[in-house]
């Protein structure tokens, strides 16, 4: 016998009896037209395959199931199939890292303050939607600004011509293989910033230690922290808040902490800080006397008491805005959005009502439902939630409007820009602020970003929007 032809390669592979499959389904009496790809996109996807797989080591290779079955359902030609195995394969990739990075650092940053304590263990990562997995991964430098953009198209990609959900759309070989290589290249390969390691070294020795910080050590952690983004800080912040009101913490760990804290809290953003004070109304209204106490403490050492919001109504906003990420992040969310927006705007009468404390969580995260999703059905917007949105953005006033062109540049907003869709969507919202009442300067800035939409993900760096915005923004 020639052992010649047990040799297994991609030709002999797409060559064999897969490519019969069609005809197999014919004698089942079942459809056959575009149900799987044609045998040159296989041939294509099969010969790529080894130099992709090779470029990966062992230790990661070893335990790659879905790339396993990704490489299963290319060669039967199954191509939306294979796109939910390179999706779950990003999934499981990133649910590792933030194991390594820290579980409760990433929860703390992941989830609001009212379903907090749900989430403990590796396991509670599954109850986390595909998209606050990414953004999350994004705020903690888990991944970059340009991988977060990557991967948000993927699933995106997933969620409307993947096999996760009933759709007629063919994927070509080369999609398939440009998402696999962002899968292998930049998610299963790739490691956290810089940053965002000194942040998990940072909390790992002070959940360690068993003595009291030196003036040394402090004064080194001083000249560290200088070095970290405000978000990268305002991260630290939210952490060491986590764990100082933990009752699970040691007492020289909270001993420590509070010598830490004012200094972080320095180089930690108003909205940040307002953040943590909506913690502290929260555990008064749920009686938590336990964590209340604690955090008090923790404020006091920050000179930060003027940050506690004593209003139910901002806590009210607060929770709503979570709700309304929340829904915003499914692929069903079309029809969940319209009841939070609804609920928010029934305290939004005018531009009064709009808490200051809570500004700028108000309008991202109606940016963020605005701009929507890169696809066509009702230009990626909730229909049931749109005209709540479009009432907010139109009655902002000049320093609202000044918020929201700060927000729309953060990485947040940014980093949904790309697609015609969105950039068209985010148009429209510049539009609607668009009026005399905001004064000449902001008009021309806001007309410079309308005349940019092909670009808009971009015009941030460019040097005459810098050249406007300086001083403005």
């Amino acid at each position: 016998m020639d052992n010649s032809s047990l040799v297994v390669t991609p030709q002999n592979i797409v060559a064999s009896d897969l490519t019969k499959f069609e005809q197999f389904l014919q004698v089942l009496e079942l459809p056959t037209e575009n149900i799987v790809a044609a045998p040159e996109e296989r041939r294509r996807i099969m010969n790529a395959l080894p130099e992709f797989i090779n470029s990966l080591p062992y230790e990661v290779k070893k335990d790659a199931r879905y790339l396993s079955k990704f490489i299963a359902g290319s060669a039967i030609g199954l191509f939306d199939a294979a796109l939910n195995y390179v999706w779950n394969e990003v999934v499981v990739s990133l649910r590792h890292k933030i194991v390594v990075y820290g579980l409760d650092i990433f929860f703390d940053s992941a989830v609001g303050e009212k379903l907090r304590e749900h989430y403990q263990k590796e396991e509670d990562l599954a109850g986390l939607k595909d998209q606050t997995l990414l953004d999350t991964c994004r705020k903690l430098e888990i991944i970059s600004d340009i991988v977060h953009k990557k991967l948000s198209h993927i699933l995106t990609m997933r969620n409307n011509i993947g096999s996760s959900h009933p759709n007629n759309y063919l994927i070509n070989s080369y999609e398939l293989l440009g998402w696999l290589q962002t899968c292998i290249t930049e998610v299963l390969s790739d490691e956290p910033s810089k940053a965002a390691i000194t942040v998990k070294s940072i909390v790992d020795n002070l959940k360690r230690t068993d003595k009291s910080l030196s003036k040394e050590v402090v004064d080194t952690f001083s000249q560290s922290i200088k070095d970290l983004s405000s978000k990268m800080a305002g991260n630290l912040l939210t952490s060491l808040f986590g764990i100082f009101t933990s009752e699970k913490t040691e007492k020289i760990v909270r001993e420590n902490i509070l010598i830490l804290a004012p200094i972080i809290w320095k180089y930690s953003t108003e909205n940040i800080k307002y953040d943590l004070g909506t913690k502290v109304d929260v555990y008064k209204v749920n009686l938590d006397h336990a964590k209340l106490s604690l955090a008090e403490t923790f404020f006091e050492a920050c000179d930060g008491n003027r940050y506690f919001l004593l209003d139910t109504r901002i806590i009210k906003f607060s929770n709503l805005c979570d709700e309304l990420l929340e829904a915003q992040s499914g692929w069903d969310n079309y029809y969940h959005e319209p009841p939070y927006a609804k609920a928010i705007m029934s305290f939004i009468k005018s531009t009064n009502d709009i808490p200051a404390e809570r500004e700028e969580k108000i309008i991202k995260t109606f940016l963020i439902g605005r701009i929507g999703k890169e696809v066509n059905y009702q230009g990626g917007v909730s229909p049931g939630a749109k005209a709540y949105y479009d009432k907010l953005f139109s009655i902002l006033n000049k320093e609202q409007v000044l918020t929201l062109l700060r927000v729309l540049q953060t990485s947040e907003i940014k980093n949904r820009l790309y697609g015609s869709t969105r950039r068209r969507n985010a148009v429209s919202i510049l539009n609607m602020v668009n009026t005399p009442l905001v004064g000449d300067r902001i008009r021309e800035i806001i007309e410079y970003l309308i005349s940019s939409e092909k670009h808009l993900d971009n015009v941030f760096i460019d040097k005459k929007y810098l050249d406007l915005t300086r001083g403005v923004l």
